[in-house]
Parts: C-alpha cells; sequence; structure tokens
C-alpha cells in the first residue's frame, strides 16, 4: 500500500468506493480541499513520531497547549496558520503553502 492510500485509508474512505462515486465538481473540490487539510495533519504527527516528540514535547517546543495539539492531531479544531507555522519550527521543518 503506497503512502497515499495510506492517508486516504485514514481518511476512512475506502479507495473502491470513492473511485465508483459520482461527485460532481463542487462535491470533488471540497473532497480534495478536506483530503488535504487531514493529509497535512497526518504528516504532521507522523514527522512528530519520527522526531520522537511526545505531544507534551512538541507543544512546549511550539509554545502551545498540549490539548491543543492533539485536538490539531485528531482533526477536532481548526489550526491556524501562525500554529502551523510555529508547530513547523518546533520539528525543525519549513512549512509550505502553494497556490496551484
Amino acid at each position: 500500500m503506497s503512502k497515499k492510500d495510506k492517508k486516504l485509508k485514514g481518511l476512512g474512505i475506502p479507495l473502491d468506493i470513492f473511485l465508483q462515486s459520482n461527485f460532481s465538481e463542487e462535491e470533488l473540490k471540497s473532497i480534495r480541499n478536506e483530503s488535504e487539510y487531514y493529509i497535512t495533519l497526518a504528516e504532521l504527527k507522523e514527522t512528530r513520531h519520527q522526531k520522537k516528540f511526545t505531544q507534551e514535547e512538541l507543544a512546549k517546543k511550539a509554545g502551545i497547549p498540549r490539548s491543543a495539539l492533539s485536538r490539531i492531531e485528531s482533526g477536532k479544531t481548526n489550526v491556524t496558520l501562525k500554529t502551523l507555522i510555529q508547530l513547523a519550527n518546533a520539528l525543525g521543518k519549513q512549512l509550505e503553502i502553494r497556490f496551484r
């Protein structure tokens, strides 16, 4: 299973069912936007694990409450650009945002 397939699986949508669905252009746009958001959150959590940081350690280093990081990683709250930058810096990474 590819990395991308694993990330889609993490969204709770079986790929075969997704591919068989007939979505409107507006629905597809919404799905892409939401997918990108959750993929970003999965990458954040994956990078935290690779760096062997606990949520407490990363939150402290980024200057945010641990509970906020937990809500961010689980997708229970919308994260601000400022907080994403703080988290990226705390992980020694750069946040990359592109307009396509």
